[in-house]
Order: structure tokens, then sequence, then C-alpha cells
């Protein structure tokens, strides 16, 4: 009896071609535009003129605001961005919404994405260290902050110990959570000026 496989190999057979180019990656203009206003020196300068004349509990209070702030629009921007520059990822997600219907799918897919534009397209890692994700709970670290860094370089590294600029991540997550309406409880369980790294976690209700 001939080889079924030898034989199968001899038929012809269609070839399926994507209608489009898929890309997992980021598009590298969005990155650049999210880069423009949001950089870690862009922002660390405009703190710097923000708490300007002041000291003190009034200084702390003034980069508190900035950040918080800052935070919201570096998040409505990284979302408008990845709305209109959406890779494979954020798309495959949203279809399955779409086909579904099953809102959960938001929780942590479309989190964990909006996370990984913010802070990609702004740090100087590759990749944001992912240390939990499942239907309820989503974490992560960012390791050596940029940011950080640069706000000790023109404020001073006693300023930049007060983390003040946890506004900045915090006040980003809580504008991410309200875009897409998933109900989560948004905490920060380490702080760079003492653990070496942040630490931020969602916890869904």
């Amino acid at each position: 009896m001939a080889d079924y496989f030898v034989e199968l190999k001899k038929q012809p057979y269609p070839m399926f071609t994507a209608p489009k180019p898929y890309s997992f990656d980021l598009n590298e203009d969005m990155v650049q535009m999210l880069r423009v206003d949001f950089n870690p020196d862009k922002v660390s300068g405009a703190l710097v003129e923000a708490i300007k004349g002041k000291k003190g509990d009034e200084a702390k209070k003034a980069a508190e605001t900035f950040f918080k702030d800052m935070g919201v629009k570096w998040m409505r921007r990284t979302i408008q961005l990845s709305d209109e520059y959406p890779d494979r990822t954020i798309e495959m997600v949203m279809e399955t919404v779409d086909r579904t219907g099953k809102q959960f799918m938001l929780f942590p897919h479309l989190i964990q994405r909006y996370v990984e534009v913010a802070y990609l397209g702004t740090q100087d890692f590759l990749k944001v260290p992912i240390t939990l994700n499942n239907v309820e709970v989503l974490s992560y670290r960012i390791p050596k902050c940029a940011l950080y860094r640069k706000i000790g370089e023109k404020a001073g590294e006693d300023f930049a110990k007060q983390m003040t600029c946890k506004g900045y991540c915090l006040g980003a997550l809580a504008t991410m959570q309200k875009h897409t309406g998933v109900d989560v409880i948004i905490d920060q369980p380490a702080e760079t000026a003492k653990a070496g790294y942040c630490e931020f976690s969602m916890r869904k209700l």
C-alpha cells in the first residue's frame, strides 16, 4: 500500500493569505508621539517649574497636584494613540469582546496593553515586568524608573525620595479604570525609594 502522506503531499491545496499583515509590536510612530510630551526629561523639567520658588510641604503639595494632573493627561494620550494605532494584541481583545459580548475580556487583557503602551512609550526598558495576570488581579513592576532618576537629577535626591511621582502612575491607572468602566481596587505595594522599584496592582471587584 502506497504511503498515504507521500500521496497527500502531491495534491494541490490553496494557501491562506491574510487580508492584511499583522503586527504584535507597538507602532513606532505612536511611541514617538507619546515620547514627545511624556518623556521623563520633559516631565521632570515641567515639575521643576511647578515647584519653583516653593519649599517644604508647599513644594510637596504642588508636586503631588502636578503629577496627578499629568498622569491623567498621560493615560488619556496613551488610550487615544492606542485606539488610533492599534496593534494586533488590542485588536484581538476588542474583536473577542465584540463577538462574544463578554466584557470581562477587558480585564486584564486590555488593561495590561494600555499599561504596556504607556510605559514602553516613555521608559527605557523594552518589557513591562508583569508579576500577576489573571481574571482577578493584574500587577506589574517598574524597575529603574527613568522618571524617578530624572527627578533626582533636577530636583534633588531627597525630593525624589518623597515619591510625589507615584501620583503620576496612580492617576494614570485611575483614568484608565474610568475609561474602561472596569471596577478595580488600585494599590501600590512597593515604592522605588524603599524597594528599588515601584509595583502596582489592580484587583477586580
